[in-house]
């Protein structure tokens, strides 16, 4: 039997997936929590966070990756793993020397907080990107003509700002995934994914021009020294080095993709070859991923960048800031009222919500529980519900915020098909956590009036990253040398379709119509409420 191994480093646990490059059959699935998770009010030694932060610790990382990876051994028993492949959050940006040592790994920075790894959804970065927004450089065009606080410049003109000697400490600027890479290989690569949707490079202009970074801060230019060129997705970015061999059981020299942002490995796992399929990844937030022949701007999108999932075709990315992380943050306020297990409370309020009306209650909720990606990149704004009563329900109030969060998909939907030269949208492949959900599933093909076609594989990242492991082997190691022959044998089978109804699809016209109207005021001019309670708050 041969093998890929396909390692996914999510927000909370890292998780591994081996899949038969032959059958495409999944040999095994293990999940590794993280044990410091993410890190919001204090680092490990107890110095304290302000607001809007979110770190991880490094650390995290490698135990994950050492314990996955002599899982994969011990599971193959004697079979062949033939490569490894490897997706991660993104922007999840870390500050190294130039051996690759994490520089909060270091006793010297241990207790500062700009040296650990700040997580995708570390939003204290939102004045640096304001300030890069109103800059209006012409490389924004490609990325829906706002950069975000969850990105990589952002994130490194606050360090510079707020911790100069960090930032000067650091010889490289570098995203996690390309950071495991470097761990597993012993060389640093970067990824045309990461880079492209990240850190705003293009294959035509590299990365922003010093004399743009300049006008952020004198010494900004050197970030233009801490960062790499990239390369394609699919490719080999080395072999694995014998001292991760013998932590591991693995043979030395085991091919190691080039990695791949997480959302986007979906993209092969879900079996997407090409344009009209919109690719939902759907978790503690939600990525929309869409492929097309053209490259267009499009307002609010989080980018278009060539050949960084597939080769021969442009990459749009949008995005939910918060779905999951949504219903979860309602359920943990009830389970604290109730002192109730959240798990069992997710099931009673999926199924109280199936039996409720489209808009039952009269509420309407806007999305932002952690800020708005798309289309306004504002981690500033927070979420609106209107229509509370004394009389408004937990069920009432769930059902509300997933058709909050279906509400902005639809809006996502549309801002793809404005886009003129862009594929239309014929299909939607859903997976990610929500996608088991029925309830959430039906919501979304309502609202939208489109057919879902969720996942069987509760992990199409981590398959999708066994594919690129693949890839990376290539025929003469195992593997495959074309994606098209990959994707046949290794992406995943069966899914479950969700129609729309039609009754509740015309319900559902007044619900978007009133979402709208509230998106429009709160978060496009209407008024300036949400940022005076963002002061507040901070």
């Amino acid at each position: 039997m041969r093998l890929a191994a396909g390692l996914d480093f999510g927000t909370e646990s890292a998780r591994l997936v081996l899949v038969d490059v032959e059958t495409g059959a999944e040999a095994a699935t293990v999940v590794h929590p993280y044990p410091h998770g993410v890190l919001t009010r204090a680092l490990p030694d107890g110095t304290p966070l302000a607001g809007d932060w979110a770190l991880q610790h490094p650390g995290d990382y490698l135990a994950a990756l050492e314990h996955l990876l002599r899982e994969a051994v011990r599971i193959a028993a004697g079979g062949a793993i033939v490569g490894i492949g490897l997706d991660c959050t993104a922007s999840t940006v870390l500050p190294v020397k130039r051996d690759g040592t994490a520089l909060c790994l270091l006793p010297e920075y241990a207790g500062q907080p700009h040296a650990w790894v700040k997580l995708w959804k570390h939003h204290a970065a939102q004045r640096q990107a304001d300030r890069i927004n109103a800059m209006r450089p012409p490389f924004l065009d490609l990325y829906g003509s706002r950069t975000s606080s969850e990105w990589l410049h952002a994130k490194s003109l606050q360090m510079l700002e707020e911790a100069p000697q960090i930032f000067a400490a650091a010889d490289r600027m570098i995203e996690a995934g390309d950071w495991l890479v470097w761990q597993l290989t012993g060389h640093e690569v970067r990824s045309v994914c990461q880079a492209g949707f990240k850190a705003h490079w293009q294959p035509e202009d590299g990365y922003p021009p010093a004399a743009l970074l300049a006008g952020l801060h004198p010494a900004f230019p050197s970030l233009l020294d801490k960062l790499g060129p990239p390369r394609p997705v699919g490719t080999r970015a080395g072999g694995l080095t014998a001292a991760w061999a013998d932590r591991t059981g693995l043979r030395e020299g085991v091919p190691v993709a080039v990695a791949v942002i997480d959302a986007h490995a979906a993209f092969p796992g879900l079996g997407v070859d090409g344009p009209g399929t919109l690719v939902m990844v759907m978790g503690t937030s939600t990525c929309h991923l869409l492929l097309s022949r053209a490259r267009v701007p499009v307002q609010g999108i989080s980018g278009v960048v060539a050949d960084s999932v597939l080769p021969g075709f442009y990459c749009y990315e949008a995005g939910q800031a918060a779905t999951g992380d949504a219903l979860e943050w309602w359920v943990r306020t009830l389970a604290w009222a109730g002192d109730g297990p959240a798990e069992a409370l997710f099931d009673r309020l999926n199924r109280e919500a199936a039996d409720l009306s489209p808009g039952a209650g009269g509420l309407v909720a806007v999305d932002w529980w952690n800020g708005s990606r798309t289309p306004l990149v504002n981690a500033d704004l927070s979420a609106v519900m209107a229509g509370l009563t004394v009389g408004t329900t937990p069920a009432e109030v769930y059902r509300s915020i997933v058709e909050a969060t279906a509400c902005g998909t639809r809006q996502v939907i549309e801002l793809f098909e404005a886009g003129r030269g862009i594929e239309p949208v014929t299909g939607l492949r859903v997976c990610g956590g929500l996608s088991r959900s029925t309830v959430v599933m039906q919501i979304y093909a309502d609202v939208t009036g489109r057919t879902l076609h969720a996942a069987a594989t509760p992990h199409a990242s981590a398959r999708g990253a066994a594919v690129y492991g693949a890839l990376a082997a290539g025929s003469a190691g195992g593997g495959y040398n074309a994606p098209e022959e990959a994707l046949a044998r290794m992406a995943a089978a069966g899914f479950t379709a969700y129609r729309p109804d039609p009754a509740a699809h015309a319900r559902y016209a007044d619900v978007y119509a009133l979402y709208r109207e509230m998106h429009r005021h709160f978060g496009e001019g209407g008024t300036d409420l949400l940022r005076r309670l963002k002061a507040l708050h901070t």
